[in-house]
């Protein structure tokens, strides 16, 4: 593993529907693939919105990347497309040691878990 590696955790509130989510991802020009319950951002590094519209576990965000940098970068083409859609979010990106080294947000609250 790379020592640049890095994760992101993301919310939503409320979620879209996974319809509206492809919708306002292509929008934004992204490339989207879907799955029976997910949506993997292509053109972002491992990103992918997962458990939409199933009933085993709450939706989530996750991605990915051997490059922090490169993980930063997507997450704020998936955040742009998000906030241009005025859907409420917030991604956290953590480093191999576990450490938040960067967060991204729009109209989420200061002390919202």
């Amino acid at each position: 593993m790379s020592d640049t590696f890095a994760v992101l955790y993301g919310q939503c509130s409320p979620w879209p529907t996974k319809e509206a989510l492809v919708q306002l991802l292509k929008n934004a020009r992204l490339r989207v693939s879907e799955g029976r319950y997910s949506v993997r951002v292509e053109d972002c590094s491992h990103f992918v919105f997962q458990h939409l519209g199933g009933d085993l576990s709450a939706p989530s965000i996750d991605a990915d990347s051997d490059d922090a940098a490169v993980l930063a970068q997507d997450a704020t083409l998936v955040s742009h497309a998000l906030s241009a859609a005025r859907v409420k979010h917030r991604f956290e990106m953590y480093d191999q040691n576990n450490q938040l080294f960067a967060s991204l947000h729009f109209d989420w609250p200061e002390n919202a878990s």
